[in-house]
């Protein structure tokens, strides 16, 4: 008890200390995966792996704790040309497996892209099915986007490239240079600023989507040769391409600027860096970063830590990380718990191969050792192994969902604290829907917990939780 803690006591300390003075020597980078082609999308899955979208079209989960890799799908369609074309963007339904869908963007066409939906087995670990929510989009070689997320409101957000073909980001009526905001099966969301699918207006190729701090959504963007952009963005706001670069401080740009009240950057650069992959950051285990948009740049080589105001309409200050240390960087992931993961983009066929390694490309995680995140692996309940349970959503709220063997129709659940104190107990919980048994977490304090499952089949299962 004791030693638990002055532990405790060391850690809080070390913390406090890493708040006022957060260097890159005190974190570690630890590489998780390695030997992949162009991972373009990262994405956190209720399972704690990650979900890997290359641009080759090939989908797998990373348990980035053992780091095994597991594919899941491979597109056959993508059409991949001599610049950026290839699969860009991945999400999980945000009730996924409960709504066992992941959607898709790639381009499958040398002038074209296209919006699906996956319909992922949790049992086969395979995709069944395929839907179209957007067949067509005009797209060209590069600048096709693109980034999904959804929104705090349930709504699916998109934002989509010019595709070369600069004038179409001012068109209401066609869907490339815009932020589109749809429901779930691709229809316009009710709300929508000009009755349709689009949501913003007047962007170049987008490359980054995150939402930060009470729902505010932020994009970034690549400029042309001058004035790469992180922008606010608004319901209805035009962000100036091709009539404006960065601010409106030029006498050609002033007059389109106060008739279409064009919303500003909150930041830009010239020359341009290419800004990739952008996540909000908002946890304790990094706690200099807490409030922060981490930005990926590719021609610059380097993280961003762009720290924003307590109203999120401004950058105050930023930070420059890993400069030219591991060569492009594509995507940043933050997890619920604070975990941050960085995918490199060095055998992308654009005249940057000189970057890469024999390793490329790789995954990483930044990680905080003064940061008491800790994770049984294996579990081991009562001196016995138990397999991976899976479960979600996570974070839990008030309700965790738990996937069972079909063979049981009855189990023991045991919740545990991370100190092993059984916190909640429920014995012959009775199964009522095919395979699924709901655990009700309220009242729970928020943290890490170890959810333990025993079937009357005799299978027994855990894993972890995070409740907030």
């Amino acid at each position: 008890m004791i030693r638990a803690w002055f532990i405790g006591l060391w850690v809080a300390l070390g913390t406090c200390f890493a708040a006022f003075a957060q260097t890159q020597d005190d974190l570690e980078l630890r590489v998780v995966a390695e030997g992949l082609t162009i991972p373009w999308d990262l994405v956190w899955g209720p399972d704690h792996h990650v979900w890997i979208m290359e641009r080759t079209g090939r989908i797998t989960r990373l348990n980035p704790d053992t780091r095994e890799l597991q594919e899941i799908h491979q597109l056959t369609d993508v059409y991949q040309s001599w610049d950026n074309s290839g699969a860009h963007a991945l999400l999980l339904h945000p009730e996924f497996p409960i709504q066992p869908y992941l959607y898709v963007n790639y381009t499958h066409a040398e002038f074209a892209s296209r919006l699906v939906r996956l319909e992922f087995s949790v049992r086969t670990q395979t995709v069944v099915d395929t839907t179209h929510i957007l067949s067509s989009i005009p797209g060209n070689s590069s600048h096709n986007g693109s980034r999904l997320e959804v929104g705090p409101d349930g709504y699916l957000y998109f934002c989509t490239g010019d595709g070369y073909m600069a004038q179409r980001a001012q068109d209401l009526d066609l869907l490339p240079g815009k932020v589109l905001r749809m429901d779930l099966d691709g229809n316009p969301a009710p709300g929508n600023p000009f009755g349709n699918r689009v949501w913003s207006l007047g962007h170049r190729n987008p490359q980054g989507l995150a939402f930060g701090r009470n729902g505010q959504l932020y994009l970034s963007e690549h400029g042309p040769a001058t004035d790469d952009e992180v922008n606010r963005i608004v319901p209805g706001g035009n962000y100036g391409w091709p009539f404006v670069y960065g601010a409106c401080d030029l006498p050609n740009e002033l007059a389109f600027c106060a008739e279409e009240n064009v919303v500003e950057p909150l930041a830009a650069w010239t020359p341009t860096e290419a800004p990739s992959g952008m996540a909000y950051f908002d946890a304790p285990s990094i706690p200099s970063w807490q409030n922060a948009l981490l930005l990926c740049f590719l021609k610059g080589q380097t993280l961003r830590i762009l720290h924003l105001n307590d109203a999120g309409d401004a950058i105050e200050s930023e930070e420059s990380w890993y400069h030219e240390e591991l060569g492009r960087l594509r995507d940043v992931l933050v997890t619920p718990e604070g975990r941050v993961f960085l995918a490199t983009s060095n055998l992308e066929i654009n005249g940057w191969q000189y970057l890469a390694q024999p390793t490329d490309d790789r995954i990483f995680e930044i990680v905080n050792p003064l940061h008491a995140y800790e994770v049984p692996a294996p579990f081991v309940v009562d001196g016995a192994m138990t397999q991976e349970a899976t479960v979600f959503p996570q974070p839990a709220h008030e309700t965790l969902r738990v996937l069972i063997d079909p063979a049981d129709t009855r189990v023991d659940v045991r919740l545990h604290s991370m100190a092993g104190r059984v916190v909640r107990e429920v014995r012959g919980q009775a199964i009522v829907f095919a395979g699924l048994l709901d655990v009700d977490v309220t009242g729970l304090l928020p943290g890490m917990y170890v959810l333990e499952v025993r079937g009357d089949s005799g299978a027994a299962r855990a894993a972890r939780v995070l409740v907030q």
